[in-house]
Formats: structure tokens, C-alpha cells, sequence
């Protein structure tokens, strides 16, 4: 390990075991600039230094924390990153895996005043129609077609961070990592700014399945809209009245997304590509009826484990 300070630490978290995360490990290994990053990797026990080792050799630095049974694993990511050496950091997930040229390219981005900066995210499993509904409605806005520079926002998931943005927090960071990424609300409405940077591209593996998708865009959905009426202090009757609307709704988001997701520079047909998004806001849209009447239920708990295992949710050609 070296004596210096690494540009940029990245943090690897899988609540499974190092045959889940070796993918993403080789993927981290293969920058360009692997020479200059620590990694810093959170499992419940340590199966990854024996095994890992000719890919963690070729790091600046690397260090494998045993945390014991993890149950929330943005969770844990976020206390890994306080954990980081260098002045940039990024979490990555064990279903998510850059490009060679990410590390460098994403650095660039914190040569301007920027507290966070957002990858372009692609499709690891393009085949699967359901795995492009999941892909456009998480990840959509950030693909190789939107301009670099700043943005109003970026993904929590698969995001880097400039370490000093996040101190301040200290042990409350982990709370501010979750579902509705209030890490980036605070941070954004303290007047922090966001960067998208296409040429740091991460390729993601999205549930394919239709008994996972539904239940996902359910979840989602639901988390969504019972946050907005309880944030903006809805009344009874304006939640009876959007959960009578919930049944166009997957409509009229499908008519605002589909020029920005499909068809065009994208690349993406729409023939091909519609129906599936179109079935995946029509799972959102139930979910935002059930939350809209009745709240949240178990969504926020089921949604913290659905990222522990994406084998489990793709389909049986993926």
C-alpha cells in the first residue's frame, strides 16, 4: 500500500459474499487510473483479500471491512464513505460496473465547484424488455444524450461525492442515505452544486423479471406518493381526488418521458421500448394510489433489501 493519499476512494458494499461483488471489484480494478484509487470494501464477513488479491493489487490502497449482517446497504455505503482517503468518493453497487475510463473522467468533474457528480448510467442487461422499463424510469434522465455540466440533480445510487461536503454530517450520514436521498435535497438546498458527466459511464444490471419489477415499481410508487402527501400537507379529500386520477396517470408520464427517453438521439425505439415503460409507470401508478390512501405500509423496508441480490430478480435468460 502506498504512502500517499489516493485521488479517489471507492466504496463496494454487498450484503452477500465476494461471489457477488467480484464482478463490479474487476470492473473498479480495469481503470485507467486504478493506481490512483483506494477501495474500501464493507461485507459481513471477509471472503475477498484471499481471493481478491491479483485485482486488489492493482490499486493505490485497499482495505476490506467486516461488518457483520448487513440489512441496509446504502446504509453501509454511506459510513464508508466517511471512511475515505481521498478527497472524492464514489459508491458503487455490486450490480453496477464503469467503464475503464470512468475514475478519470468523473475526477474532471471535481475540478469544478461541485459537492456531487452523476455518472451516465447504461444497461447492463439490454435484452430484457422489463430491464429497460426499470433502467428508464430510474436512470433515464442520465444517458449518453444529456449534456455534461451542471444539473439539478443526480442518482444517490452509483454517485461521487466530494468527501468535504459530506463531514459535516458525521454519524448522521447514513440516516440521510436512503430512499428519498435527502443527503442530496440538504446538500442541493444548502446551495451545493451537481454535475452530470457523460463520459463516466457505468453500466447497470436491472431487475428483469416481471414478479420483481411489479414489485419494485409498486414499492417505489408507493414510498413516492406517501412522502408527497405527508410532506405538502395534502388533505383528505386531495388524496381521494389523485387516487382517482391514478389510473392516468402512467399516461400522462408516459407522453412527458417519451421524448426525452425514447426514439431520437437516444438511439432507444420506441416500439420496442414503449410498452415496457409504459407497464412499469402502470406498476407506479398503483403503488401511488396505495400510498396516496392508505401510506407508506411496509414499502421503505421492503425497497432498503430489494438491492441485496439482483440475481433474484432477473429473468431466467439474464
Amino acid at each position: 500500500m502506498s504512502d500517499t493519499t489516493p485521488d479517489l476512494t471507492v466504496v463496494l458494499t454487498t450484503a452477500a459474499s465476494f461471489d457477488n461483488l467480484w464482478r463490479t471489484l474487476a470492473a473498479v480494478a480495469s481503470q485507467t487510473i486504478a493506481e490512483r484509487i483506494e477501495v474500501l470494501i464493507l461485507v459481513p464477513q471477509d471472503d475477498v483479500s484471499e481471493r481478491g488479491a491479483p485485482l486488489l493489487a492493482r490499486f493505490h490502497s485497499w482495505h476490506v471491512v467486516e461488518c457483520g449482517p448487513i440489512d441496509n446497504v446504502a446504509h453501509s455505503a454511506a459510513k464508508g464513505l466517511l471512511m475515505a482517503a481521498a478527497p472524492v468518493c464514489a459508491s458503487i453497487e455490486d450490480h453496477a460496473f464503469p467503464d475503464p475510463e470512468w475514475g478519470a473522467r468523473i475526477l474532471e468533474a471535481f475540478e469544478h465547484d461541485c459537492v456531487a457528480a452523476g455518472s451516465c448510467m447504461e444497461n447492463a442487461n439490454p435484452k430484457a424488455g422489463l430491464s429497460w422499463s426499470n433502467m428508464l424510469i430510474a436512470y433515464g434522465q442520465w444517458s449518453p444524450t444529456t449534456p455534461a455540466g451542471p444539473t439539478d440533480w443526480v442518482a444517490l445510487h452509483n454517485g461521487t461525492y466530494r468527501r468535504a461536503a459530506l463531514e459535516p454530517y458525521g454519524e448522521e450520514l447514513w440516516q440521510l442515505f436512503n430512499r428519498e436521498s435527502e443527503i442530496l435535497v440538504k446538500q442541493r438546498d444548502g446551495g451545493g452544486a451537481f454535475r452530470f458527466v457523460p463520459g463516466a459511464r457505468i453500466r447497470h444490471l436491472n431487475p428483469s423479471s416481471l414478479a420483481s419489477t411489479a414489485k419494485l415499481r409498486f414499492d417505489a410508487g408507493r414510498l413516492y406518493a406517501a412522502n408527497r402527501a405527508r410532506d405538502e400537507g395534502w388533505a383528505l379529500i386531495k388524496r381521494i381526488a389523485y387516487v382517482g386520477l391514478g389510473p392516468v396517470i402512467p399516461l400522462l408520464r408516459y407522453v412527458r418521458m417519451r421524448k426525452e427517453l425514447l426514439g431520437g438521439d437516444t438511439g432507444r425505439s420506441e416500439a420496442k421500448l414503449g410498452p415496457f415503460l409504459l407497464l412499469g409507470l402502470i406498476f407506479d401508478a398503483a403503488g401511488q394510489m396505495a400510498g396516496f390512501a392508505a401510506g407508506p405500509g411496509g414499502a421503505r423496508g421492503r425497497l432498503a433489501v430489494f438491492e441485496m441480490d439482483r440475481i433474484a430478480h432477473l429473468n431466467a435468460s439474464d
